[in-house]
C-alpha cells in the first residue's frame, strides 16, 4: 500500500497530465479529472478503475456540463455509472444511474456521497414500477431525469 502523501501526489498528477490532454479541452478536462479523483477516493477504488465521459444526453451549455463516471470493481469486474450533475461542485453527491423500473432508461436511483451509501441501495430488492409512488429512496431528480424514455410517465414535459 503506499503512503497518503504518494496517492495525494498521484492524484494531483492524475488531475494535471489529464487536464492537459483532454479531448474535451483544459477545462472539461479538469472536471472529468476531479470527478474520477472524488469517485475513486469516495468507493476505495484505485484511479485506474474509474473511467470518465460527457454525459450527452444531460448536456447544458454552462459551466460544469454533467460528467458520467464508471467505476469497475477490480474484484468482479462489475461496472457502477455514477452522474456528477455538477462537477465544478466538489461537495455534490453523485447519482447512481440504473434502469428506470417503468421504461429501463438509464436514470438515478441512489444518491452517493461514500462507500456505505453504495452499500445501502445494493442492499435493497430492486426497485418495482408499483413502488415508485411509495418510496422516497430515489433522488429528487428521479422524476424530471432525461434519461427516462419519451413514452415513461416519468419522461414526460410538462
Amino acid at each position: 500500500m503506499t503512503s497518503l502523501a504518494e496517492r495525494a501526489h498521484a492524484a494531483a498528477v492524475f488531475i494535471r497530465h489529464n487536464t492537459a490532454v483532454s479531448p474535451h479541452g483544459p477545462y472539461r478536462g479538469e472536471e472529468h479529472a476531479r470527478t474520477a479523483v472524488r469517485l475513486a477516493a469516495a468507493l476505495g477504488l484505485g484511479l485506474d478503475q474509474i473511467t470518465t465521459a460527457p454525459d450527452w444526453l444531460r448536456r447544458r451549455t454552462t459551466p460544469g456540463e454533467p460528467v458520467l463516471a464508471t467505476a469497475t470493481c477490480p474484484d468482479t469486474g462489475e461496472k457502477y455509472v455514477f452522474l456528477a450533475r455538477f462537477p465544478i461542485y466538489d461537495d455534490e453527491a453523485f447519482e447512481l444511474l440504473g434502469p428506470c423500473p417503468e421504461c429501463s432508461g438509464q436514470v438515478p436511483l441512489a444518491t452517493v456521497r461514500h462507500l456505505a451509501d453504495l452499500g445501502t441501495y445494493l442492499a435493497r430488492p430492486p426497485l418495482k414500477p408499483e413502488d415508485l409512488a411509495h418510496t422516497n429512496s430515489v433522488p429528487d431528480t428521479f422524476t424530471s431525469d432525461e434519461g427516462h424514455t419519451s413514452t415513461c410517465h416519468y419522461g414526460e414535459t410538462l
